[in-house]
Order: C-alpha cells, then sequence, then structure tokens
C-alpha cells in the first residue's frame, strides 16, 4: 500500500513548491495537494494520510483544527506544521505534533522533518551506492555533507569495508601530502561532522569511533560494494567497471573489482 501523504496550504506557489519537494523526496509516495481545508479534510475520511504537512493560517479553518480532525481519524498521523510564524508552537506542541517548520520551505527542510517523525514511516536504513560515483542515502534519500570532504571521509571508511583505519591514514589519503599536523584540526570538524549527520538521523551507531580509529559498522549499511564482496550474483552484475569514480585513490579498489569480475 502506497504511503499517504497531505499538503494543505491555500497559498497556490507554497503550495505546489511543497508537493513538488516531497514527491521529489518520496517519490513512490501517494502526495494529495489541497489549497481549501475542508476539501483535505473530506478527502481524508476515504483515504487516511500517515503524513500532513499543514500551513497554519488557512482562509477557512486552521492548520491546528486540520490537524485535531485528522488525528480523531488516525491517532497516528504524523502532522508537520508549516508557517511564516512562530507564535503557534505552543498549540502545535499541545498536539503532539511531529514538526514545525518555517517557511520557506526547502528539500533540506522537509527530508530532516521526514526522518523525524514521532511516528516513523519506515525503518531507517543507509544505503551507500559506490558503482560509477559515490553516493549516499537515508531510506532512499540523498545525504546532503556540508563538506565534500566530510563526503569523502565517509567513502574512504566504506572503501574499508569494516575495517579500522588510523587517524594518519585517513589524512594521507584525503590530502596525499606529508603534512599531515597541518590537517588535522580540520580532520577533526569532518569527523565531528559526519558523526552529527547520522546522529541527527538516530543512526549514530553506522560510524565506528575509537582512539585514533574510524570505521564503520557494516551490519547496518546497504551497499553495492559489500555485497559483490560477498558474492551477490545481482551485484557483480551491476558493477560496470566504475567505482567511487570521483577518488583517484579508489583506483586500487577498482583494480580488484574488475580482477574479481573478469575470473
Amino acid at each position: 500500500m502506497k504511503l499517504k501523504i497531505f499538503v494543505v496550504d491555500d497559498e497556490y506557489l507554497s503550495l505546489e513548491g511543497t508537493v513538488d519537494i516531497v514527491k521529489k523526496i518520496l517519490p513512490d509516495a501517494d502526495v494529495h495537494g489541497f489549497r481549501d481545508a475542508e476539501e483535505a479534510l473530506d478527502f481524508a475520511k476515504k483515504e487516511v494520510p500517515s503524513l500532513a504537512f499543514l500551513d497554519i493560517e488557512t482562509r477557512s479553518i486552521s492548520g491546528i483544527e486540520i490537524a485535531r480532525q485528522l488525528k480523531e481519524l488516525n491517532p497516528n498521523v504524523n502532522i508537520v506544521f508549516v508557517t511564516g510564524y512562530s507564535n503557534y508552537m505552543e498549540d502545535a506542541f499541545a498536539l503532539h505534533a511531529s514538526g514545525y517548520v518555517m517557511k520557506p520551505m526547502s528539500k533540506e527542510k522537509i527530508r530532516k522533518e521526514i526522518l523525524n517523525l514521532r511516528f516513523p514511516l519506515m525503518e531507517k536504513k543507509v544505503r551507500v551506492r559506490t558503482f560509477g560515483s559515490f553516493e549516499v542515502f537515508i531510506n532512499d534519500m540523498p545525504v546532503f555533507f556540508n563538506y565534500t570532504k566530510t563526503k569523502e571521509l565517509f567513502a574512504i571508511l566504506i572503501d574499508a569495508c569494516g575495517s579500522l583505519l588510523s587517524v594518519n591514514t585517513i589524512i594521507n589519503i584525503l590530502w596525499d601530502d606529508d603534512d599531515g599536523d597541518a590537517h588535522k584540526s580540520y580532520f577533526r570538524n569532518l569527523v565531528a561532522d559526519l558523526k552529527r549527520i547520522f546522529s541527527d538521523d538516530g543512526l549514530s551507531d553506522v560510524i565506528i569511533n575509537r582512539r585514533g580509529y574510524l570505521g564503520v559498522n557494516c551490519s547496518k549499511i546497504s551497499c553495492d560494494y559489500f555485497d559483490f564482496l560477498g558474492g551477490n550474483q545481482n551485484a557483480i552484475s551491476l558493477f560496470n567497471f566504475e567505482y567511487m569514480s570521483q577518488y583517484s585513490w579508489a583506483e586500487n579498489t577498482l583494480g580488484l573489482l574488475v580482477s574479481k569480475k573478469e575470473k
């Protein structure tokens, strides 16, 4: 059964913008946009949503009242209030809303709300794609890294396939020079940023941090590279002789994968 999501906002541009973002984040969901609150409530009697983004100030019925009625139909509905004002927070929290987002909306704001709902829509899963370019997803939504080096740091840990790497080893790979001490302060910021990304999404156990060493918990990650090494025939067939193509240091592993596939 498809996940049902409502967006209620009587401002046309705001409604269309939010619906478009939600559809991009959750392309398999059934997303309905409403400018009329009563129409949304009538529709909810036939198809109850699991998640609703509600503008608090609508012309007919307030978002607070829409939320109350939706909760009568489904006590576990996730309500995310969308507004340009902060003075409704007390009412929102009284309804045990899942979130309260200030306009203007953005993909990152909505993504964070979906990943941190009061009633999770799905178990959170980390998926990593290494064949081709390196990309990371949480529940099939792309992870946004604040720094390109943070993303590269995670790529290095994935390439290590669960082995713990020393800080010095990682720094040498990241900067490919002999002046490791010059990068240690920046490296600490990268580690903090990486840990924050996953802890914010309730996935702090993905990163393994031991004194002077870093790694990943492979059991918490779905990865084409891991599957390939495990002999998964589907992963082997998907390998197109490209591996983390944006990183030159990945060429060593690429050679091993090519050799393994050609055997």
